[in-house]
Formats: C-alpha cells, structure tokens, sequence
C-alpha cells in the first residue's frame, strides 16, 4: 500500500531481473512474490508426467516454463505479484488454459486437466494480451524487455532512468538525469524479485542496474 505523506508522491519500481527468476530456481522466495503449484491430470483422473507448463504475463513479458514430474505435479516461485496465464501442453492432448491471479505469498494451487485430443481437432492458438485483465486499485505502468528496444535510451549508463522517464506519466528528468515524480524529490523506492532495495538507482549516486538484465518492470 502506497500512501503521500507530506505532499510527496511516492513512485514504487518493481523489477523482475534475469536470471534470478528463472523456472524452479533455488533462490529463496521474495518477500513480496508469490507461489504457484498444481497438478496435471487426464479426463480418469490420471496424473501426466513430462508434460510442458508454461506461466505468464502477455503485458509485462514475465513468463516461466517448466515439466511436470512423476506425479504430474508443477511448481513456479518467485512470481512477482500480477495476473498470470496457465498454459499446458503434452503430446495427444488438448492444449488446456486457466489464469490465476497473484497478490499473495500464500502458495496457490491449480488443477489442470486435459483432454484427449481429437484426430480431426484443430486448434488455432493467437497471442495476446486482452484476456489478461489487472483489476488493481493503484495507477501503474507494466514495461517488458520488447519496449526497452524501442526507447531513445541515450546514456549507455542510464537505460533504467531514462525508460522510467519515458515510460511513466508524472515523471520528467533533472539536469543530471535523476528522475522524479512530479512534487517529489528523490523519494523513490526498488523491489528487485520483491526484495526491497536501499540504493538508488541513479548513474549519480551508485551504479544503475543495466536493462539487459532486467526482463520487466511494475512502476507505481
């Protein structure tokens, strides 16, 4: 929860970084992420191993992958807190969809299951972000790695100010390439994976995170 206290807006940049979120990693979870885990079946009841489970975010880019094992359970961490898109595939069956929306550390469970495909079935499958609706009571901004190509970043050492600025309403640059929120100064505070983060990041105060390692971003 995001409050003003003393007039000053107070700007939130959730960040999911590469590598560290990646599929069943080891890291330890995010005080501000959450947990998906779940089980693939077949119409009988019967469990699916091996089969693939894909979750993620059409507006942000945030996407994880990973297999069912022997007991045709899944599991994802470390999900930054949004609405996601449950994907499973395995060969000689329909592919099956569900959403599931994370705003909790409390671990969520889905249960999938999938049905035989049929020999003349055909299945046309578009990507797309309309079905992925964020009912949340804060304005924000969802920026992924394919916006980051498109901006005219111009400091080598400052792709994170410089897309924040271009990306959020409300937010315009100093002479020295801070960014600020409109009425505020240098009150700005980082989650990177859900773990608040002291430093600023700011090519003047300490070393900016670079945006190739950085696959999206939640500004509030």
């Amino acid at each position: 929860m995001h409050v003003l206290r003393n007039a000053f807006v107070c700007l939130t940049i959730v960040l999911c970084v590469v590598g560290v979120s990646g599929g069943n990693s080891a890291t330890a979870q995010s005080v501000a992420s959450g947990t998906v885990d779940g089980s693939v079946v077949d119409p009988t009841g019967a469990v699916i191993s091996g089969a693939k489970v894909e979750i993620r975010n059409p507006i942000t880019g945030y996407q994880q992958t990973t297999t069912t094992d022997s007991s045709g359970t899944f599991r994802f961490t470390n999900l930054p807190f949004n609405i996601y898109h449950i994907e499973v595939t395995q060969q000689g069956f329909s592919t099956a969809a569900q959403d599931v929306n994370v705003r909790t550390t409390v671990p969520i469970s889905a249960k999938v299951m999938l049905s035989v495909a049929g020999i003349t079935e055909s299945v046309t499958v578009e990507a797309a972000g309309a079905d992925i609706v964020e009912n949340v009571p804060f304005a924000h901004a969802d920026i992924d790695t394919s916006t980051f190509s498109k901006l005219p970043t111009l400091t080598p050492g400052a792709g994170l100010s410089d897309t924040i600025v271009m990306s959020v309403p409300g937010v315009v640059a100093d002479s020295n390439g801070f960014f600020h929120p409109l009425g505020d100064h240098a009150q700005t505070s980082f989650q990177i994976d859900g773990q608040p983060i002291n430093d600023q990041q700011s090519k003047v105060f300490s070393t900016q995170l670079p945006l190739n390692a950085i696959q999206s971003l939640e500004l509030v």
